[in-house]
């Protein structure tokens, strides 16, 4: 986990309004936690929806796993994302939301989870992540928005004041 405390629901909410509820079929955690955002996607999605959360470490999966029965809930790393999928028969998914350190990651390991991202969206499909207000000054979350940028094309930033620490949450479209 990236932070000292649960992500508010605030921040919950500006992370998953991107997502269009009503068709998604399938969507993607990334770095579930301890749920803050599975709560809400487990509560948005439309009952047809499939939701996958991958989480590294194995106590937080089996956590997210007992907390929420309804969550496909993988004990694997993010950059594996194109073959879990691959392994379920999924082509395609319509949202990733994200909730890992990438300030905290090496530029390999960035490129590596946003690489593996981007080859899992549709075309149109919205990956959302954050990071905090107070860690744009370092070079790995400089590093992340020129990488999403350059891959997405677009970056569209919003503030989360009410949040401890305040974030930003970054949106893309595939």
């Amino acid at each position: 986990m990236g932070a000292a405390f649960p992500s508010s629901p605030a921040l919950a909410g500006q992370i998953t309004n991107p997502i269009d509820f009503a068709r998604a079929r399938v969507i993607v955690e990334l770095g579930p936690g301890t749920g803050a955002f599975t709560s809400m996607l487990v509560q948005r999605a439309h009952p047809a929806c499939r939701v996958l959360a991958l989480e590294l470490d194995p106590r937080l999966a089996d956590f997210v796993a007992s907390r929420f029965p309804r969550v496909e809930v993988i004990n694997a790393a993010a950059q594996t994302l194109p073959q879990v999928l691959a392994a379920r028969g999924i082509d395609s998914v319509d949202a990733v939301v994200c909730g890992l350190p990438f300030a905290n990651f090496s530029a390999a390991q960035q490129a590596q989870v946003v690489n593996a991202v981007h080859a899992a969206l549709r075309p149109g499909g919205s990956f959302m992540s954050y990071s905090f207000v107070h860690a744009q000054v370092l070079p790995t979350s400089r590093r992340f928005r020129r990488s999403l940028k350059t891959l997405f094309g677009r970056l569209d930033i919003h503030p989360v004041l009410l949040n401890a620490p305040p974030a930003l949450v970054y949106t893309c479209v595939a």
